[in-house]
């Protein structure tokens, strides 16, 4: 298997960020607030929260009994898993570039 290295490999992670990735993690980072990206754990914690709405009209429809409550369940879960599938990894290749987070939190430890 001499293809290139996919993110799914550690090789992978350890590849530098380009210009487009470091411009989109400066992006994301931007409009969300550092106390919420700073290590996997909270990143973990604000995928639950933005998936919760959706999660709850998805199993909440049966008690509505409406379409459209399904389809913005639907629509806010899967908002929240693609956010989910795009940030992690450029993240998690920030980590192992030392660009991120910024500052060492002492509270939390690094595999967290």
């Amino acid at each position: 298997m001499s293809g290139p290295a996919t993110l799914a490999t550690p090789q992978a992670l350890d590849l530098p960020l380009s210009a487009a990735e470091f411009a989109h993690l400066r992006w994301i980072t931007a409009r969300v607030p550092l106390a919420w990206t700073r290590s996997r754990r909270r990143r973990r914690l604000l995928f639950l929260g933005l998936a919760a709405p959706g999660f709850l009209a998805v199993f909440a429809t049966p008690l509505h009994q409406t379409l459209a409550v399904l389809l913005v369940g639907f629509v806010l879960f899967a908002a929240a898993c693609l956010f989910r599938a795009r940030t992690e990894r450029l993240f998690v290749r920030a980590e192992a570039a030392a660009l991120w987070p910024p500052t060492p939190s002492p509270k939390e430890p690094p595999h967290a």
